[in-house]
């Protein structure tokens, strides 16, 4: 079944169904297929998604990247409403910069998930904004853009962080859209306090977002081949960066939970999602821990932290025969497990 936004698309797949179409950000991989016109490209900035829909369709006219180049001209397009609003701004200044003159921008999303802003925020490329339709708690929002658009350049949204944490002073790249954008998370910061002694071999930084645990371990294990993967390619692209940042050769993947992980690591270090989009979501970490025998080396262990609500240690006691709490503060747990099952 479709999604509430993608459902109020096909209540409206009339608007698109001649010229050119970029489709961003779908939350449904056959979603470019129904809108039955055969001239829609769609920009993927979510790897799971986008396998999906390359695995549905016609792979080529499906691209995963930070951001989408201009060159290619559409005649309108189509945002799926990220849940930062920053996100959105970053996304409406790249797409508007890829239409023709006077070209159509419709942003749709759920009204929970702040799609009600899509007016104001669509209003510095267009004088007139107007709502197309709006049904299963969803929005659709265009504009036809009449006012001046920028070139687009990813660099120029990029923030460069100074991180001081765990007596290791160090820079991070990130974006809007990025998980904690601007700052390293509070959880991200208990686990890089309590550390236990960190391991040489190969080092997993599962869901790495901008990058700061990964480059920890790289900077405090240089010996280390360290490997960080997310499912953003915004977050792939902050990690790199960040590794450049600071001198380091690390091995950056988009994956789709453990599905495009490869070989066995010595230890694995995550602070991972309990979120897609705005929906609470705890199958991405359930799957990732159920999965971690075939991926852990002889020896190998894991350190989780957590927000103290979400109850894993009965998950990680079903995985590993050695669970530890080694820190917890008001909101964060930290676990240290070891001797996968």
């Amino acid at each position: 079944m479709l999604s509430a936004p993608s459902q109020l698309l096909m209540r409206n797949k009339e608007t698109f169904a001649q010229g050119k179409w970029l489709l961003v950000n779908p939350t449904d991989s056959h979603i470019a297929e129904q809108l039955n016109n055969p001239d829609i490209d769609v920009f993927h900035q979510y790897f799971d998604i986008y396998q999906q829909s390359c695995a549905a369709g016609n792979s080529t006219q499906h691209s995963f990247t930070a951001a989408y180049p201009t060159d290619d001209k559409f005649d309108g397009a189509i945002i799926y409403m990220p849940k930062s609003k920053d996100h959105a701004k970053m996304l409406i200044a790249n797409v508007a910069a890829c239409l023709k003159e006077n070209g159509s921008l419709l942003l749709v999303g759920e009204n929970k998930g702040g799609v009600k802003s899509a007016a104001k925020i669509l209003e510095t490329i267009s004088s007139q904004v107007n709502k197309v339709d709006s049904a299963r708690h969803c929005a659709l929002f265009g504009a036809q853009i009449d006012k001046p658009v920028k070139p687009f350049e990813l660099v120029k949204w990029q923030s460069e962080i100074e991180i001081s944490v765990a007596g290791l002073d160090y820079k991070i790249c990130s974006l809007p859209g990025v998980f904690n954008h601007g700052a390293i998370d509070l959880g991200t910061r208990v686990l890089l306090d309590n550390l236990p002694e960190i391991k040489t071999g190969r080092l997993l930084d599962f869901g790495c977002g901008a990058g700061v645990i990964g480059c920890y371990l790289g900077l405090k294990s240089p010996e280390s081949e360290v490997v960080m993967s997310d499912v953003s390619a915004l977050a792939v692209h902050c990690s790199k960066e960040s590794a450049k940042l600071n001198h380091l050769n690390i091995n950056v993947i988009p994956s789709n939970g453990m599905m495009d992980v490869q070989g066995k690591y010595s230890a694995v270090y995550t602070n991972p999602p309990f979120h897609t989009g705005i929906q609470t979501d705890y199958s991405v970490t359930e799957e990732f821990i159920a999965q971690l025998k075939q991926y852990l080396a002889k020896g190998g262990s894991l350190t989780l932290v957590a927000n103290k609500f979400l109850r894993y240690s009965e998950l990680l006691e079903q995985r590993f025969s050695a669970v530890g709490l080694i820190a917890q503060t008001t909101k964060f747990s930290l676990y240290h497990c070891a001797r996968i099952k």
